[in-house]
Order: C-alpha cells, then sequence, then structure tokens
C-alpha cells in the first residue's frame, strides 16, 4: 500500500529552472516524508511491531518533479488500514480453524468475521503533516 505526496505551492519557479527547483525542494520533501511516516508509525495498531517496521518513506526526483511515497509493505496492511466488510472465514488446507480465546484453544470448520472499521494510520499522518507543513 502506498500513498504519494504531492504538495501544493503558492509560488512557481520559472519553467528553465524546474530541475533546479525540483533539487531545491528536495530536502522539504525528504523531511515531509519522514515526519509523515514518523507520525503513522505512532498512530498504527502495534500487536507484534511487523507492520510499524514495513512503514517508510522515499522520496525520488525526476527532472521538475518531485515525489515522495509513504508506505506500509506488510501484506496485511490495507486490511488495518481500511475498513472491512464482516465475512466468514474457511479453513484453507485444513479441515478445522484453530485459535484461542481466552486461553482456551477453540477448533472450528467456520466462523464469522465481524467486520473492522479500520485504521487510516497512512491518510491521517499525511493529511496532518501536510496541514503542519502548509502545504
Amino acid at each position: 500500500m502506498t500513498i504519494k505526496v504531492r504538495g501544493r505551492t503558492e509560488w512557481s519557479p520559472p519553467a528553465q529552472s524546474g530541475e533546479r527547483a525540483a533539487q531545491q525542494a528536495a530536502p522539504t520533501m525528504r523531511r515531509l516524508g519522514r515526519a509523515i511516516t514518523t507520525t503513522a508509525k505512532r498512530r498504527v495498531n502495534v500487536r507484534s511491531g511487523h507492520l510499524r517496521s514495513t512503514i517508510g518513506d522515499r522520496t525520488t526526483v525526476a527532472g521538475p518533479l518531485v515525489v515522495t511515497e509513504v508506505f506500509a509493505t506488510a501484506r496485511y496492511a490495507r486490511f488495518v488500514h481500511d475498513p472491512t466488510r464482516p465475512h466468514e472465514i474457511r479453513p484453507r488446507s485444513a479441515r478445522m480453524l484453530r485459535f484461542e480465546v481466552g486461553g482456551r484453544v477453540v477448533f472450528a470448520r467456520r466462523v464469522w468475521h465481524p467486520g473492522y472499521k479500520g485504521n487510516p494510520f497512512l491518510t491521517s499522518a499525511v493529511r496532518d503533516e501536510m496541514a503542519r507543513a502548509n502545504l
């Protein structure tokens, strides 16, 4: 899951200095990416710490364009970030599901997951840090 950040600006550089302006803007965008990453890591749900450890950022300069990407690479990042609907869970390669509830081991052929409201840790971090940076 990746979110690309594009900032608004009150000024626009002359056409011939686009690449130079991008080089000058890159450190600011890198700092913004780091700030967003730090905020997202503070807001994410932590169980094992794996999802938090996969949150990062990358800033690239391509000609007159500066792009900062903030991402979470854990396979389940989207399911934590975005809401999910209620759904049935069935075993894929076994006959029964096995899990623990209140310290007891439970076996079931299927279970009903009630859904999840989501925790938009990346989106909210981008929104808040861009507002703080006046972008």
